[in-house]
């Protein structure tokens, strides 16, 4: 065996080579699905045992199911950055930023529960007809966008009202942006469905997902966008 052989195995096999550096990234790329998983326990426990029904406490248990989604959302975006930028403390990050949120950002988890028991309510009241669903859908989608954009400025100095207000004016400076993670959320949920490989999407996708927002708010103006906001 040559020294350029051994050498390009070298490069392929070592400690350090290209499988080996793949099979690590592949394993941080679980390692945050994982844990955006394990936050969204509550949710997953809840469809499991109880479902949507159209009753006072299947809605209010929904809502609450959904507390966690916010900050798990903040935590999402920020691992997503330190995966794209090659940080290996990616669980760290995760959960620091998921504490933060819940630290910082409470009122954004309360909020996306309060639309969910509202737009619950709507549908429970009004009836499961098409135009009611497509009603709670679409507000459901806006609701998202929203809460997407409030996690990717998860950095800001502002509170309250005036970063909820920023989330909403990121949104309508880049309704391509809102666009993209609502076409990049359903995809991770379709994911999840489809028959032999949905128990391996969830451990996947998630973090997948947030990359690829992280991507297209890094190369479709983003940035530009928030500067106007905090000017």
């Amino acid at each position: 065996m040559t020294s350029v052989t051994t050498s390009r195995l070298g490069r392929l096999l070592g400690y350090d080579g290209v499988i080996a550096t793949l099979l690590l990234s592949a394993f941080r790329y679980f390692l945050v699905s994982l844990c955006f998983v394990a936050c969204l326990a509550p949710l997953l426990v809840f469809h499991a045992m109880v479902g949507w029904q159209p009753t006072h406490l299947s809605l209010v248990l929904g809502a609450a199911a959904l507390l966690p989604l916010a900050p798990a959302l903040h935590a999402l975006l920020r691992a997503s950055a330190a995966l794209l930028d090659g940080d290996h403390h990616v669980v760290r990050t995760f959960w620091r930023g998921f504490a933060d949120a819940v630290r910082v950002r409470w009122g954004t988890a309360v909020a996306v529960s309060v639309a969910a028991l509202v737009l619950g309510y709507d549908v429970a009241l009004l009836g499961a007809g098409a135009g009611v669903l497509l009603g709670a859908v679409a507000a459901a989608g806006v609701v998202i966008a929203v809460v997407v954009a409030g996690a990717a400025l998860s950095d800001s100095p502002v509170r309250g009202a005036a970063f909820a207000a920023a989330s909403v004016r990121i949104v309508m400076l880049r309704p391509h942006l809102a666009l993209v993670w609502l076409l990049l959320g359903a995809l991770g949920v379709a994911a999840t469905t489809l028959p032999m490989i949905g128990a391996v999407a969830w451990l996947s996708a998630p973090a997948l997902a947030g990359v690829a927002a992280v991507i297209c708010n890094r190369s479709l103006g983003f940035e530009t966008a928030r500067q106007k906001v905090d000017a």
